[in-house]
Protein backbone atom coordinates (compact mmCIF):
# COMPACT_ATOMS: atom_id res chain seq x y z
CA UNK A 1 0.00 0.00 0.00
CA UNK A 2 1.38 3.46 -0.86
CA UNK A 3 2.52 5.38 2.18
CA UNK A 4 0.89 8.66 1.10
CA UNK A 5 -2.65 7.26 1.11
CA UNK A 6 -4.74 5.65 3.82
CA UNK A 7 -7.14 3.70 1.63
CA UNK A 8 -8.98 1.25 3.87
CA UNK A 9 -11.98 -0.59 2.48
CA UNK A 10 -13.46 -2.01 5.67
CA UNK A 11 -13.91 0.01 8.84
CA UNK A 12 -13.55 -2.14 11.92
CA UNK A 13 -12.46 -0.39 15.12
CA UNK A 14 -13.58 3.22 15.43
CA UNK A 15 -12.69 3.98 19.05
CA UNK A 16 -11.71 7.62 18.55
CA UNK A 17 -13.63 9.00 15.58
CA UNK A 18 -15.38 11.76 17.56
CA UNK A 19 -12.07 12.90 19.03
CA UNK A 20 -10.62 13.32 15.53
CA UNK A 21 -13.37 15.83 14.81
CA UNK A 22 -12.81 17.77 18.04
CA UNK A 23 -9.05 17.90 17.44
CA UNK A 24 -9.64 19.29 13.96
CA UNK A 25 -11.76 22.08 15.45
CA UNK A 26 -9.11 22.73 18.11
CA UNK A 27 -6.39 23.18 15.49
CA UNK A 28 -8.57 25.30 13.19
CA UNK A 29 -9.37 27.75 15.99
CA UNK A 30 -5.62 28.30 16.38
CA UNK A 31 -4.73 28.26 12.70
CA UNK A 32 -3.49 31.87 12.76
CA UNK A 33 -0.81 30.87 15.27
CA UNK A 34 -0.03 27.50 13.69
CA UNK A 35 2.78 26.45 11.39
CA UNK A 36 2.64 23.45 9.06
CA UNK A 37 5.68 21.29 8.38
CA UNK A 38 6.45 18.02 6.67
CA UNK A 39 7.81 15.10 8.69
CA UNK A 40 10.12 13.90 5.97
CA UNK A 41 12.76 11.25 6.41
CA UNK A 42 15.93 12.60 7.99
CA UNK A 43 19.39 11.38 8.86
CA UNK A 44 19.72 12.78 12.38
CA UNK A 45 22.55 10.87 14.08
CA UNK A 46 21.90 8.15 16.60
CA UNK A 47 22.69 8.68 20.25
CA UNK A 48 24.04 5.12 20.42
CA UNK A 49 21.84 4.48 23.43
CA UNK A 50 23.54 7.19 25.51
CA UNK A 51 20.93 9.95 25.34
CA UNK A 52 21.30 11.43 28.79
CA UNK A 53 20.81 15.19 28.80
CA UNK A 54 21.81 16.67 32.14
CA UNK A 55 20.56 20.03 33.35
CA UNK A 56 23.86 21.76 32.53
CA UNK A 57 23.72 20.46 28.95
CA UNK A 58 20.04 21.20 28.39
CA UNK A 59 18.87 23.88 25.95
CA UNK A 60 15.12 23.19 25.82
CA UNK A 61 12.80 21.23 28.06
CA UNK A 62 9.35 20.07 26.95
CA UNK A 63 6.52 19.12 29.32
CA UNK A 64 8.43 19.09 32.59
CA UNK A 65 6.55 18.32 35.83
CA UNK A 66 6.58 22.09 36.56
CA UNK A 67 4.42 22.86 33.53
CA UNK A 68 1.60 21.34 31.48
CA UNK A 69 2.04 18.17 29.45
CA UNK A 70 -0.19 15.78 27.54
CA UNK A 71 0.69 13.03 25.09
CA UNK A 72 -1.67 10.65 23.33
CA UNK A 73 -1.85 8.39 20.30
CA UNK A 74 -5.06 7.86 18.31
CA UNK A 75 -5.65 5.44 15.47
CA UNK A 76 -8.32 5.15 12.82
CA UNK A 77 -9.26 2.94 9.91
CA UNK A 78 -11.22 5.76 8.32
CA UNK A 79 -9.86 6.99 4.95
CA UNK A 80 -8.91 10.65 4.85
CA UNK A 81 -8.59 11.14 8.60
CA UNK A 82 -4.79 11.24 8.60
CA UNK A 83 -2.64 13.46 6.36
CA UNK A 84 0.58 11.51 6.13
CA UNK A 85 3.74 13.37 7.11
CA UNK A 86 1.94 16.54 8.22
CA UNK A 87 3.06 18.34 11.37
CA UNK A 88 0.89 21.07 12.82
CA UNK A 89 2.78 23.15 15.39
CA UNK A 90 0.93 25.59 17.62
CA UNK A 91 3.52 27.68 19.44
CA UNK A 92 7.29 28.14 19.14
CA UNK A 93 9.56 25.55 17.57
CA UNK A 94 12.48 24.07 19.45
CA UNK A 95 15.07 26.13 17.57
CA UNK A 96 13.60 29.43 18.78
CA UNK A 97 13.25 28.33 22.41
CA UNK A 98 16.80 28.20 23.77
CA UNK A 99 17.03 28.14 27.56
CA UNK A 100 13.29 27.69 27.94
CA UNK A 101 10.99 25.15 29.54
CA UNK A 102 7.88 24.84 27.40
CA UNK A 103 4.48 23.28 28.06
CA UNK A 104 4.06 20.39 25.67
CA UNK A 105 1.12 18.79 23.94
CA UNK A 106 1.68 15.93 21.54
CA UNK A 107 -0.97 14.06 19.55
CA UNK A 108 -0.01 11.30 17.13
CA UNK A 109 -2.67 10.32 14.59
CA UNK A 110 -2.13 7.08 12.69
CA UNK A 111 -4.12 5.38 9.96
CA UNK A 112 -4.19 1.62 10.33
CA UNK A 113 -5.79 -1.47 8.87
CA UNK A 114 -6.76 -4.93 10.06
CA UNK A 115 -7.54 -4.08 13.68
CA UNK A 116 -10.02 -6.31 15.51
CA UNK A 117 -10.86 -7.30 19.06
CA UNK A 118 -8.26 -10.07 19.02
CA UNK A 119 -5.21 -8.04 17.96
CA UNK A 120 -5.96 -4.45 18.98
CA UNK A 121 -4.31 -4.58 22.40
CA UNK A 122 -1.09 -6.16 21.13
CA UNK A 123 -0.88 -3.62 18.31
CA UNK A 124 -1.55 -0.72 20.67
CA UNK A 125 1.37 -1.86 22.84
CA UNK A 126 3.59 -2.08 19.77
CA UNK A 127 2.64 1.44 18.69
CA UNK A 128 3.15 2.81 22.19
CA UNK A 129 6.65 1.30 22.26
CA UNK A 130 7.76 3.33 19.22
CA UNK A 131 8.34 6.54 21.19
CA UNK A 132 10.45 4.68 23.76
CA UNK A 133 12.65 3.26 21.00
CA UNK A 134 13.68 6.72 19.78
CA UNK A 135 17.44 7.10 19.65
CA UNK A 136 18.28 10.64 18.54
CA UNK A 137 21.54 12.25 19.59
CA UNK A 138 20.88 15.05 22.07
CA UNK A 139 17.22 14.13 22.66
CA UNK A 140 16.15 12.47 25.90
CA UNK A 141 12.56 11.49 26.59
CA UNK A 142 11.15 10.86 30.03
CA UNK A 143 7.49 9.76 29.97
CA UNK A 144 4.83 8.57 32.36
CA UNK A 145 2.39 6.94 29.95
CA UNK A 146 -0.19 6.09 32.61
CA UNK A 147 -0.78 9.81 33.04
CA UNK A 148 -0.56 10.52 29.30
CA UNK A 149 2.33 12.88 29.90
CA UNK A 150 5.62 13.27 28.08
CA UNK A 151 8.71 15.03 29.37
CA UNK A 152 11.78 15.48 27.18
CA UNK A 153 15.02 17.42 26.97
CA UNK A 154 17.09 18.68 24.04
CA UNK A 155 20.78 19.35 24.45
CA UNK A 156 22.59 22.55 23.50
CA UNK A 157 24.59 20.69 20.87
CA UNK A 158 21.42 19.28 19.28
CA UNK A 159 19.84 22.73 19.23
CA UNK A 160 22.91 24.22 17.57
CA UNK A 161 22.80 21.45 14.96
CA UNK A 162 19.20 22.22 14.03
CA UNK A 163 17.05 19.84 16.07
CA UNK A 164 13.38 20.70 15.53
CA UNK A 165 9.90 19.23 15.54
CA UNK A 166 10.48 18.34 11.89
CA UNK A 167 13.38 16.13 12.96
CA UNK A 168 11.40 14.63 15.85
CA UNK A 169 8.29 14.05 13.74
CA UNK A 170 10.26 12.55 10.88
CA UNK A 171 12.04 10.08 13.15
CA UNK A 172 8.79 9.09 14.86
CA UNK A 173 7.02 8.66 11.53
CA UNK A 174 9.80 6.36 10.31
CA UNK A 175 9.36 4.25 13.43
CA UNK A 176 5.60 3.94 13.06
CA UNK A 177 5.71 3.13 9.35
CA UNK A 178 7.87 0.08 10.06
CA UNK A 179 4.65 -1.56 11.25
CA UNK A 180 2.93 -3.12 8.26
CA UNK A 181 -0.52 -2.20 9.61
CA UNK A 182 0.30 1.54 9.80
CA UNK A 183 -0.06 3.49 6.56
CA UNK A 184 -0.03 7.18 7.48
CA UNK A 185 1.12 9.31 10.42
CA UNK A 186 0.26 12.89 11.35
CA UNK A 187 1.32 15.03 14.34
CA UNK A 188 -0.07 17.89 16.38
CA UNK A 189 2.47 19.59 18.67
CA UNK A 190 1.45 22.37 21.06
CA UNK A 191 3.95 24.58 22.89
CA UNK A 192 2.04 27.88 22.97
CA UNK A 193 0.96 28.06 26.60
CA UNK A 194 -0.32 26.06 29.56
CA UNK A 195 -3.98 26.82 28.80
CA UNK A 196 -3.72 25.41 25.25
CA UNK A 197 -1.99 22.24 26.46
CA UNK A 198 -4.51 21.76 29.27
CA UNK A 199 -7.38 22.14 26.82
CA UNK A 200 -5.77 19.53 24.61
CA UNK A 201 -5.56 17.28 27.66
CA UNK A 202 -9.27 17.80 28.32
CA UNK A 203 -10.11 16.88 24.73
CA UNK A 204 -8.08 13.67 24.87
CA UNK A 205 -9.05 12.64 28.41
CA UNK A 206 -11.65 10.18 27.16
CA UNK A 207 -9.03 8.71 24.82
CA UNK A 208 -6.79 8.14 27.84
CA UNK A 209 -9.63 6.51 29.77
CA UNK A 210 -10.48 4.28 26.81
CA UNK A 211 -6.86 3.15 26.51
CA UNK A 212 -6.59 2.64 30.27
CA UNK A 213 -9.78 0.57 30.20
CA UNK A 214 -8.36 -1.56 27.40
CA UNK A 215 -5.07 -1.93 29.24
CA UNK A 216 -6.79 -3.10 32.41
CA UNK A 217 -9.08 -5.42 30.47
CA UNK A 218 -6.20 -7.31 28.89
CA UNK A 219 -3.48 -7.05 31.53
CA UNK A 220 -5.44 -8.25 34.57
CA UNK A 221 -6.28 -11.93 34.68
CA UNK A 222 -9.24 -11.33 36.94
CA UNK A 223 -11.39 -8.23 36.88
CA UNK A 224 -14.91 -7.48 38.03
CA UNK A 225 -16.57 -5.22 35.46
CA UNK A 226 -19.15 -4.04 37.97
CA UNK A 227 -16.40 -2.74 40.27
CA UNK A 228 -14.07 -1.38 37.58
CA UNK A 229 -13.46 2.37 37.49
CA UNK A 230 -13.71 2.25 33.68
CA UNK A 231 -17.10 0.54 33.60
CA UNK A 232 -18.75 3.67 32.21
CA UNK A 233 -16.27 3.85 29.32
CA UNK A 234 -16.83 0.22 28.32
CA UNK A 235 -20.58 0.76 28.38
CA UNK A 236 -20.30 3.80 26.09
CA UNK A 237 -17.78 2.50 23.56
CA UNK A 238 -19.14 -0.35 21.45
CA UNK A 239 -15.71 -1.60 20.39
CA UNK A 240 -14.66 -1.98 24.01
CA UNK A 241 -17.72 -4.14 24.51
CA UNK A 242 -16.55 -6.34 21.62
CA UNK A 243 -13.11 -6.62 23.20
CA UNK A 244 -14.58 -7.42 26.61
CA UNK A 245 -16.84 -10.12 25.17
CA UNK A 246 -13.95 -11.64 23.19
CA UNK A 247 -11.76 -11.62 26.31
CA UNK A 248 -14.46 -13.24 28.43
CA UNK A 249 -15.05 -15.89 25.77
CA UNK A 250 -11.36 -16.78 25.66
CA UNK A 251 -11.10 -16.97 29.42
CA UNK A 252 -14.20 -19.15 29.53
CA UNK A 253 -12.62 -21.54 27.06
Amino acid sequence: MPRNVCDINELRMDLFENTFDVLKDYAEKRSAAAAIFSADANDWPSGAGRNVVLSDDMAVELGSPQTASTSVLLWTENPGRVRDGRITLIGPDIGTSADRSLPFGKVVLVCVSGFNEDNIYERYKEMEAVRYAMDLKGYMMRAASQYQREWSRISREALQNGFSFTVLGGALRNGYLKKDYIHAVEFLFVTSDIADVNELGDITRKVSRTINAMDKMFSEMKSDCDECEYNDVCDEVSDLKKMRNARNKKRGE
